[in-house]
């Protein structure tokens, strides 16, 4: 089971699953600019891993995150600028080693901290959240930036920056109305409005319950591990791709991705296995 630590977030591989965690259980998983850079980092690194196929992104102990560390927020206030900006190190004299790059793009995004919730969407294979306790202002943006995500029922999910005087700049004015629609985006983030597991679900904020999801997500995360990477990889383009691209885009690219897949030594192996597994059951 290789192990990757940084000092603020770590992850396994098991058995092609990938599980993340921001590790600042003492402080709620509150996030600063280092949680940002290891956050990158590791997701950077998953990125490159043929051997992941599903990966589990979740807080240790009762909070997946309870959004910016008040010495940040503090530091935002008294500075007049985010220390999450693509500006934020500016004029300082040398990087600390193996710091993310803040001036150079990663994908889409430019300032760090919309790296650290947009990085998931660039890991080939799918990103699910585990999701308990306090998931608030940037903690709910990074778990936007997955793919799927699983609540439990402690969970309190709010978008509260209005509330700071500012607005969610971690990508989450872009990635929750595709979600919920603008409608409801705009009421969220204008409220700054703390909703519950069953309202998350109602609006398609989350897309699963579970009384432990963290092990609910790994155990889905295990079930897609199983499937053929290829598949995967194409599934999570095509989808994504349907965001951006008209409809005549997003159908060429369906033939592209089934031409890429059917025949390879891959698609052949699991049709065989799944052809001996039903095989087994019927015979009973």
């Amino acid at each position: 089971m290789p192990h990757a630590a940084h000092s603020n977030v770590t992850y396994t591989i098991d058995r092609g699953v990938a599980h993340v965690e921001i590790d600042r259980a003492e402080k709620l998983n509150s996030l600063t600019r280092e949680v940002f850079e290891d956050l990158v980092e590791v997701g950077l690194a998953l990125r490159e891993s043929t051997e992941v196929r599903a990966v589990v992104l979740s807080g240790r102990g009762r909070a997946f995150s309870a959004g910016l560390d008040f010495t940040e927020m503090s530091r935002l206030a008294e500075e007049g600028t985010a220390t999450t900006s693509a500006e934020a190190g500016a004029g300082s004299e040398s990087p600390t080693e193996g710091a993310v790059d803040v001036g150079e793009r990663l994908g889409s995004a430019r300032a760090l901290a919309q790296k650290a919730v947009h990085v998931w969407s660039l890991i080939e294979v799918p990103v699910i959240a585990g999701l308990r306790g306090p998931a608030l202002g940037g903690g709910m943006q990074i778990a936007l930036g997955t793919d799927i995500r699983i609540a439990g029922p402690d969970v309190q999910l709010s978008l509260m920056e209005i509330k700071w005087g500012i607005i969610p700049d971690m990508c989450g004015t872009q990635l929750l109305p595709r979600l919920v629609g603008p409608g409801t985006a705009k009421k969220l983030i204008a409220t700054g409005e703390a909703i519950g597991a069953e309202e998350a679900l109602r609006i398609g904020l989350v897309e699963e319950l579970a009384e432990e999801p963290v092990e609910r997500a790994l155990e889905l995360a295990a079930d897609i591990a199983g499937k053929s990477r290829s598949a995967l990889v194409w599934a999570k383009k095509l989808v994504d791709l349907s965001y951006e691209a008209d409809l005549a885009t997003g159908l060429d690219a369906e033939q592209e991705a089934l031409a890429s897949l059917i025949g390879t030594d891959e698609q052949r192996k699991v049709v065989t296995d799944r052809l001996a597994a039903m095989a087994k059951r019927s015979k009973g």
